[in-house]
């Protein structure tokens, strides 16, 4: 009998795999909630008030978390380790709400940006701060993203202030280059692979509206490349964007998220050109 129970759990599961696997719409709540959410393993305290932003280290073996905050007190980034998420740092800078962290590709360095308009940079292995730009920007930054290492050693900040701004760690971590856009930047990425010699980032903005960047490695000079058809993209404010890691038949995937409660899947074809073309 024991064994006919587990034949028969396993033939149920089975089947709801083969439902799930063959949907053609959209899974119902109902579908969410009794297949896909996963079991809560911990809880990380430590915190005064609501949580901001989460990052996991690429390794998998740290997070860093922030909160709502008004004063530098608690504007300060704490770091878990995942064996035991036991708090491991903790990591002042900040004067107001840091709202987004971003790991080097190689987790040897954690950026955070905020509401203050500064970014700062820490050392993984002592957390000590490397680095703390105040007013790096004009207005409050949205988003950080760092490039692959095959494309050298900078990263990119967003901000309100309408502006994209490349800083490069062999020159001191100064600016080198600033791109301008029509409204505010809410979300940046860096697509983590090459172009042949070139770097492909993305940038969403307040308005909806995703462009593609790109750049000749060696040179410094981003530009725009292409926008976006807006019918493809969002009606409020772009929240979030990320790549697939690899590609697919030559084709990348670029995710974007917005204030329009909607995720989009962007098919993107990028040659060793610099050229591209997008669905």
């Amino acid at each position: 009998m024991p064994v006919l129970g587990l034949s028969n759990k396993a033939t149920e599961e089975d089947s709801t795999e083969t439902f799930l696997d063959t949907l053609s719409t959209p899974p119902l709540e109902d579908h969410l909630s009794r297949y896909t959410l996963s079991p809560e393993l911990d809880k990380i305290y430590s915190h005064p008030s609501e949580i901001i932003s989460i990052s996991s280290s690429h390794s998998g073996s740290l997070i860093a978390t922030t909160c709502k905050s008004s004063s530098p007190e608690h504007a300060v980034l704490r770091i878990f380790e995942t064996s035991t998420f036991t708090e491991i740092a903790v990591l002042p800078a900040h004067t107001l709400t840091v709202v987004k962290v971003a790991w080097s590709p190689n987790d040897e360095y954690l950026i955070s940006v905020g509401r203050d308009r500064q970014w700062s940079m820490f050392d993984t292995k002592t957390w000590k701060l490397v680095k703390t730009v105040p007013k790096a920007h004009a207005r409050i930054i949205w988003d950080v993203n760092v490039a692959p290492l095959e494309f050298g050693n900078i990263f990119m900040t967003a901000s309100r202030d309408k502006t994209v701004k490349i800083w490069d760690g062999g020159k001191g971590w100064e600016c080198t280059c600033t791109i301008k856009f029509p409204e505010s930047v809410t979300a940046c990425a860096f697509l983590q692979d090459l172009a042949g010699d070139f770097g492909i980032a993305a940038v969403g903005l307040e308005n909806g509206a995703i462009c593609l960047l790109g750049c000749e490695k060696g040179s410094g000079q981003w530009k725009i490349l292409k926008a976006f058809d807006d019918r493809l993209t969002h009606s409020e404010s772009v929240t979030g964007l990320a790549w697939r890691p690899c590609s697919r038949n030559g084709q990348w995937e670029l995710a974007s998220c917005g204030d329009d409660c909607s995720v989009r899947i962007y098919e993107v074809g990028i040659s060793s050109k610099l050229t591209t073309n997008g669905s």
